[in-house]
C-alpha cells in the first residue's frame, strides 16, 4: 500500500503551509502591484475631486474638510479593492504586474476567499504589521495571505519543460 506523501516543509522543521508547486511572489512583484493599485485609485479620487469642485465645490483647508477628503481617499481606495473582490478577478495592478492569485492548494480563488483576502488587506494596511509580517515569514506570506489561505504568483511559470528551443 503507498504512503501518503509527507508534508513539505521549509528549511526549518516548519509544515509549508503551500503545498502546491506555485512560488510566492517576490516583495518587489507585490509592491509594484500594489503601487499600480493605488495609482489606479488615486485617479480615481482625482476625478473625484475635479467632478466635485465642477459642481461648485470649494476646498478650504481646515480639520474638517481634511477628515472628509482624508475619508474620501481611503472610501475610494476601500471601493476599488472590493469591487475587484466581488467581481471574481485579479486586481489591475496584479494584471499589470504579471500575478495572479492561487489557493495554497494550487486552485483558483472563489469569491469568498477573495473577499476574505480583501478584509485581510484591509486589517494588514491599518495595523501596518500585517505587511511588515511578510517580510519575517519563511513563506514570504502576510497576512492577507495567511487569512485566506491564498497568495500571489507569477502568471507564467518558467520551466525547462515548456521553454521553447
Amino acid at each position: 500500500m503507498p504512503q501518503a506523501p509527507a508534508p513539505k516543509t521549509l528549511t526549518t522543521t516548519v509544515e509549508a503551509k503551500v503545498s502546491c508547486d506555485s512560488p510566492v511572489a517576490t516583495r518587489m512583484h507585490r509592491a509594484v502591484a500594489a503601487a499600480l493599485d493605488w495609482a489606479v485609485a488615486l485617479i480615481g479620487y482625482v476625478l473625484f475631486l475635479v467632478v466635485y469642485f465642477a459642481m461648485g465645490g470649494v476646498f478650504t483647508w481646515n480639520r474638517l474638510n481634511l477628515m472628509v477628503f482624508t475619508g474620501a481617499l481611503l472610501l475610494v481606495g476601500f471601493s476599488y479593492g472590493l469591487t475587484w473582490a466581488l467581481l471574481g478577478a485579479d486586481s489591475f495592478g496584479l494584471r499589470s504586474a504579471g500575478l495572479r492569485l492561487t489557493t495554497f492548494d494550487g486552485f483558483p480563488l472563489e469569491r469568498k476567499q477573495r473577499v476574505m483576502r480583501f478584509a485581510g488587506s484591509c486589517l494588514s494596511l491599518c495595523t501596518v504589521l500585517g505587511q511588515l509580517w511578510g517580510l519575517w515569514d519563511e513563506e514570504s506570506l502576510t497576512w492577507q495571505d495567511h487569512i485566506s489561505e491564498t497568495f500571489p504568483t507569477p502568471r507564467r511559470v518558467q520551466s525547462q519543460v515548456f521553454r521553447r528551443a
